[in-house]
């Protein structure tokens, strides 16, 4: 799925108070960065380097005498004074450095592209003598990406460590979204990527097509009840079609509604104690939900900003992604073993990720994979499957919302003239009318696998033009590393990578161009981390846009008065995300009940509005 990326910065600071000041000496932290100055948000955001500029002479530290002080430290030659003089010009490198973090976090939530274009015209690499790195430029990106061992997803890892029972699950500690250890990443994913693979993209076309079209008329038919001409692409389209996925082709299902069930003694030893030392985080017997579709989504969505998002390590984003994630492995685990005893009595069941799981795990060969010769029985015990469920559905939902919304936003965006649809180079360049030709095609049936193919293409530009994320959070893991000839950075340093950035370090960056290379396109990340259901994420894109194009007329209905577009949108018709600038909440078009709606969502003829 589009990579997960933070929009947050580093630490707390980043997304509290812009009022927050120095905190009085004796009375609170002395780490606490003065942040004053981004109270003013206009003036702040004018200039990513005067913020930095300003934050750092408003959280000064004497670069000249620390270094000073440190080496005599070193050599055992400082005094005791000195040695509590260090200490307190170290706290105050770790307050500007927090302040750092700050404005990468202010310019991340409120202007992303101001700050990235803005450093890639002067330099790859940002470091400020303290704080978190920031990388934009194309190669630069690719390469730390590449240096999987130097610049780890700890970060992430950290935080997942704390879902896994390696009592019980052969001794796992953890699993392919949070490790580059080799020894532990290379199991998992050969596994993965035999039971989730590119062949089955064509498969579930039909499967997600059918839904989303489904899903449309529904909002349709709603809005021609309403006397309303417009349709809330979040709703209708973004949000729910992932969790079909999930259903129909990774095998976590919904119900029609919500229900529960009791958890077993071994669910109990597993989740039923604290995280943390927080016993809001402990399931009790009573805890098992079998969920509908918004429940699922909630809990993936809480689960993933725990992961991913929650940089500043709120305790209320953390005690709810865990609790979200331990029900949605013990509801994982209830499905494991129903669909073995399906499988031992000789019923029938779908061909899921996680049936075929199920199938390597009983010894059998899966109805369309091949179960591996060499497979380790441990990978696929009932812990260490609905834990790489669970990673997997937790992946495959939340980024992909907002990458719908982005993708058709983009294509409303090309319609509009916001990009450029020639130029001189020997490209193939993509328009708006190409695209919904190709839309019609997929709707009519019309040489539908070809025009699927161009679609993604299509999709590929969109997301890079209006990517899903701007950064990747790493740390750096060996003290020395450097990026694009920087300085040396210490190990434990935050860097963020810029996915988003290096998308626009390329020829012709304003131009919609079909025949990019690959490596120009890092939505599903690059080298190790790269995506394994990148394949799949791209067909709920294309269905989503063979079937929003073909709507009549579509385009944003006018912004009504009064409506903000700064700093954050929130004009009627525009891709509107919360106040973090995280997760969509509203996308509203309208089109033209006439035309293409009228022939492929006719008056009077049944929506359908079950689930599944």
């Amino acid at each position: 799925m589009p990579h997960p990326g933070p929009r947050t910065g580093e630490p707390s600071a980043a997304t509290g108070s812009p009022r927050e000041a120095a905190a009085p000496a004796g009375t609170q932290d002395p780490t606490a960065p003065n942040l004053a100055c981004l109270a003013d948000l206009q003036g702040a955001l004018r200039s990513f380097f005067a913020t930095v500029d300003r934050l750092a002479a408003d959280n000064p530290v004497p670069l000249a005498r620390l270094q000073a002080l440190a080496v005599k430290a070193a050599g055992g030659a400082a005094t005791a004074d000195e040695q509590q003089e260090l200490l307190a010009l170290k706290a105050a490198a770790v307050r500007q450095g927090r302040a750092v973090g700050a404005a990468m976090g202010f310019f991340l939530r409120f202007a992303p592209t101001t700050m990235l274009d803005e450093v890639r015209a002067r330099t790859p690499v940002f470091q400020p003598a303290f704080g978190p790195v920031l990388v934009v430029g194309g190669d630069a990106v690719r390469n730390v990406l590449a240096r999987n061992q130097e610049f780890t997803v700890e970060p992430y890892g950290a935080e997942m460590i704390k879902t896994m029972s390696p009592a019980h699950n052969g001794g796992f500690t953890t699993f392919i979204l949070s490790t580059d250890d080799t020894a532990l990443y290379e199991p998992d994913r050969r596994l993965l990527a035999a039971v989730c693979h590119r062949g089955d993209a064509d498969a579930i076309a039909g499967i997600i097509h059918d839904d989303t079209r489904r899903r449309v008329g529904a909002a349709l038919a709603q809005a021609r009840a309403e006397g309303a001409a417009t349709i809330d692409v979040v709703q209708a389209v973004s949000r729910f079609v992932p969790v079909t996925l999930g259903h129909r082709y990774l095998g976590v299902p919904v119900a029609p509604q919500a229900g529960s069930f009791h958890l077993t003694p071994l669910m109990l030893e597993c989740y039923g104690t604290p995280v943390d030392d927080d016993p809001e985080t402990a399931l009790g017997p009573e805890d098992g939900v079998i969920p509908d579709e918004r429940l699922m989504y909630d809990w993936i969505k809480a689960s993933f900003q725990h992961f991913f998002n929650n940089v500043q390590k709120d305790p209320g984003v953390q005690r709810r992604g865990l609790r979200a994630c331990r029900q949605l492995l013990v509801y994982i685990l209830r499905e494991i073993d129903i669909q073995r005893r399906r499988i031992l009595d000789g019923e029938p069941v779908d061909d899921t990720m996680l049936t075929r799981l199920i199938h390597f795990q009983l010894g059998r060969q899966a109805p369309t994979v091949a179960r591996p010769v060499d497979l380790d029985p441990r990978l696929v015990s009932d812990l260490r499957i609905a834990e790489n469920m669970m990673g997997t559905i937790v992946g495959a939902v939340a980024g992909q919302e907002e990458a719908t919304c982005r993708v058709v936003d983009a294509l409303v965006r090309l319609h509009e003239g916001e990009y450029r649809t020639s130029g001189p180079g020997p490209h193939r360049y993509g328009t708006y009318e190409e695209a919904r030709m190709l839309a019609l095609d997929v709707m009519s049936g019309t040489d539908a696998a070809g025009s699927r193919a161009q679609l993604r293409q299509y999709c590929l530009e969109a997301l890079r033009l209006q990517p899903q994320g701007e950064v990747l959070l790493r740390r750096c893991a060996r003290d020395g590393a450097t990026i694009a000839g920087s300085r040396q950075i210490a190990a434990g340093t935050p860097v963020f990578v810029s996915h988003g950035s290096a998308m626009r370090d390329v020829p012709e960056a304003d131009a919609f161009i079909l025949d990019r290379p690959r490596e120009h396109y890092l939505h599903y990340g690059w080298d190790r981390h790269t995506c394994l259901g990148q394949h799949v994420s791209m067909v709920l894109m294309v269905e989503a846009v063979a079937v929003m194009l073909a709507l009549q007329d579509l385009a944003r209905p006018a912004a009504r008065d009064g409506e903000p577009a700064f700093p954050l949108e929130r004009r009627f018709g525009r891709l509107q995300l919360d106040d973090n600038n995280l997760y969509a909440t509203t996308f509203s078009l309208q089109c033209a009940d006439a035309g293409t709606t009228q022939l492929f969502w006719p008056r009077g003829a049944a929506a359908g509005d079950e689930v599944m």
